[in-house]
């Protein structure tokens, strides 16, 4: 006779193989250029400067991952707050030391209803799963501080007109974590923010108004 428990690990299961099937079908979609796309598919590849592209004012581009639920979220939900977006991978040396300057950052200003951090981990879902599991549901289910699967689509995938998006290509491997913060109406504040410098940047921007005040 199966015990409950036994039920239990194979619902996880399947339930996990089903959603990596379907992330991975929707990932691999994303990344086939379609045949009359795939010279300015290319020219776009060697011509991109990763996150240099980028600069302080403008506008950010797509951005959005995949929740534990296997939805995809789009962070333009959360305009009208400040954003501080993470990107992690696993294989960090100092990611649990990293991971907890963020937690330090999100507790500092977990009063303002203005603040936002939405984390993106670089692992196949499997691996991130795995990650959101060990650490439970009152990590992975914070409304005002999102972890998400980052959509692993390369800048080849780009088609004529389609819109940009902060691309798997723009975001080296061996480089992690990378932060970038977002202001109000989702422009750039920061772009690759330094670790060492992360929290002295979130304060700057965070607490700029209240600088102004002071010096009246």
């Amino acid at each position: 006779m199966i015990s409950k428990t036994s039920y239990y690990s194979m619902f996880i299961f399947f339930t996990v193989f089903v959603q990596s099937s379907i992330l991975k079908s929707e990932e691999s979609r994303l990344k086939k250029p379609s045949k009359s796309n795939a010279v300015e598919a290319s020219k776009s590849a060697t011509t991109s400067k990763g996150l240099k592209r980028f600069r302080v004012g403008q506008k950010a581009p797509l951005i959005e991952g995949f929740a534990a639920d296997g939805h995809a979220c789009n962070i333009e939900t959360n305009k009208g707050s400040f954003m501080l977006l993470t990107y992690w991978s696993l294989n960090d040396k100092n990611y649990a030391q990293n991971l907890q300057t963020v937690e330090r950052i999100f507790k500092k200003y977990q009063d303002r209803t203005d603040f936002k951090v939405v984390s993106f981990w670089n692992e196949d879902w499997t691996e991130y799963m795995a990650e959101m599991n060990q650490r439970g549901k009152s990590f992975y289910s914070s409304r005002d501080w999102w972890k998400l699967k980052f959509i692993l689509t390369d800048l080849s995938v780009k088609t004529a007109g389609g819109k940009d998006r902060i691309w798997s290509t723009d975001l080296k491997g061996a480089k992690a974590p990378t932060y970038i913060l977002l202001d109000k109406e989702m422009r750039f504040l920061a772009i690759d923010i330094p670790s060492s410098q992360l929290e002295k940047t979130v304060d700057s921007h965070l607490n700029s108004k209240v600088k102004k005040k002071k010096t009246k």
